[in-house]
């Protein structure tokens, strides 16, 4: 519920975020910002958390730095959802040009990573060496390149039934041998198509530990 409330008072003073770094800032802005900023220095996260939340409060502009610094407070609080909360805001008020938006890029790429426990990166499937098609042994014949004929079922013989008995002729299709080439790979041994092991993407995602 409390982090509920913090949430809906972010929400509710990004839209109070100035962006014009001239403007002059109400005292109470200054101050409270300012001590978040020295008790973060000093390593007291959850002291700056209530410095910003009293921030966050007020009905006045707010530096868009303060969404930066809020970002960075909770990743080392290890509140990641609403670090990269933070950082986007800082990203999206400031754009490439902001003074700190290499450090939230890189702090909001951490901080997803933290929160799923992992980062996944594209690696070149090592089957089709990144072509997303490749020739894999035919899953029809398992690579034999043959199968038993379809109309004898293997036994080289077609029995016909009638009236005066049944009478008994060499297989037309395998030519009495019971065997015929695989369907699928016409006597290849292999399948040429989507790669298997990536399905046909040319790679596939890897699961790292965050750094």
């Amino acid at each position: 519920m409390k982090q509920f409330i913090l949430i809906l008072l972010f929400s509710i003073s990004c839209s109070l975020f100035a962006h014009d770094h001239q403007l002059q800032y109400d005292s109470l802005v200054e101050a409270h910002f300012s001590a978040a900023k020295q008790l973060m220095e000093k390593k007291d996260y959850n002291g700056a958390h209530n410095e910003f939340k009293e921030l966050f409060k007020l009905q006045s502009t707010i530096p868009d730095d303060a969404a930066y610094y809020y970002g960075l407070n909770q990743y080392y609080r290890k509140n990641y959802k609403l670090a990269q909360q933070g950082f986007e805001k800082y990203m999206k008020l400031r754009g490439d040009k902001g003074q700190y938006f290499d450090s939230s890029f890189f702090y909001l790429a951490k901080a997803q990573c933290m929160e799923k426990g992992y980062v996944e990166e594209k690696q070149e499937c090592s089957l089709c060496h990144g072509t997303s098609h490749s020739k894999v042994k035919c899953t029809k014949c398992k690579g034999v390149g043959k199968e038993y004929c379809s109309v004898c079922s293997g036994s080289g013989v077609v029995i016909s039934r009638n009236a005066m008995g049944d009478s008994y002729q060499k297989c037309y299709k395998c030519e009495g041998t019971g065997i015929t080439l695989c369907s699928v790979c016409k006597g290849t041994t292999f399948q040429d198509g989507d790669c298997p092991q990536c399905k046909g993407q040319g790679f596939v995602l890897i699961q790292k530990e965050c750094k």
